[in-house]
């Protein structure tokens, strides 16, 4: 692989991390049809998802910083209340606990906690299968086409208006399991937890939103999974290294320019267009299967 290669990766990751039409199954086809059939791209991948990680903290830092914040404050009240339920243990008092999911941002944060659960479950069951199938155009056509009528399904419901705090947990935890299945190539993960926030009750703006921020849980932990196997000795060295910083900030940069209008891009488009676009790019990818 050369760098204006992984250049055109990293952009074509980044952009189409952030719309519903599988960035990983685009890769695949484009690899299997650039001849990269026996290279090992693995670094290169996890190095393009940094990008997109790098992409989703920048552009909702400000979110995040608030996050990471309410988070420290609820291990804070979490203590107090601890040290409450021992003191009235001691004196014989009733404990005077004080609530520690009380705003918006802490139940978002206890949101990240439930879909992260069976994210990582799933995705770890799923493991061997997308790791069977990540080489095959034919699997991700297939995967495609499964996002399309997904896509197709959601644009026909109405989205709701909830906020996060009055979705029920199950609810959060199919939304976790959507994402999950997004392990297998060909199937978007944002097209698959936005109808699914959507199918809960979610606007689209708000599905949108709560599937960037899932990003971050869910690429950190897949990216650690992937280091701790271990990266066969020898490919990250020479010009590899250097390909994958170009393939990250490639990806970053993308992802930061998409990012910054999706919401607003989604808002006034409909899904059957991302649908429709499935359909078509999921039967060229069988198609493609049958000859490469």
């Amino acid at each position: 692989m050369d760098f204006v290669t992984a250049f055109v990766l990293g952009v074509i990751q980044g952009v189409l991390e952030f719309l519903p039409v599988s960035s990983s199954g685009h890769l695949v086809i484009l690899e299997r049809l650039l001849g990269f059939n026996n290279t090992p791209v693995l670094p290169f991948h996890i190095f393009l998802h940094i990008g997109s990680v790098i992409a989703v903290l920048y552009t909702l830092r400000r979110d995040e910083i608030r996050l990471v914040s309410e988070t420290g404050k609820m291990l804070l009240d979490c203590l107090r209340n601890m040290k409450e339920f021992l003191r009235s243990l001691r004196l014989g008092e009733d404990p005077d606990y004080v609530k520690v999911v009380r705003t918006n941002y802490r139940k978002l944060v206890v949101t990240l906690l439930e879909v992260s659960l069976p994210t990582a479950l799933i995705g770890l069951l799923l493991r061997d299968a997308a790791a069977a199938a990540s080489g095959s155009a034919m699997y991700t056509g297939i995967g495609l086409l499964l996002t399309g009528v997904v896509l197709l399904v959601a644009s026909m419901l109405r989205p709701g208006n909830e906020m996060p705090r009055d979705i029920p947990g199950w609810k959060m935890l199919l939304i976790g399991t959507a994402q999950g299945i997004s392990v297998l190539p060909g199937i978007s993960r944002l097209g698959l937890t936005v109808s699914g926030g959507i199918l809960c009750g979610l606007s689209k703006a708000t599905a949108i939103r709560i599937s960037f921020l899932m990003l971050v849980p869910a690429a950190v932990g897949a990216l650690a999974g992937e280091l701790f196997t271990g990266i066969p000795s020898g490919i990250l060295s020479g010009d590899t290294v250097l390909i994958c910083i170009i393939g990250m900030a490639a990806s970053a940069a993308a992802g930061i320019f998409t990012m910054k209008r999706a919401v607003r891009f989604f808002r006034v488009r409909s899904m059957r267009g991302f649908a429709a676009y499935c359909f078509c790019a999921g039967t060229a990818a069988v198609l493609l299967g049958f000859f490469i």
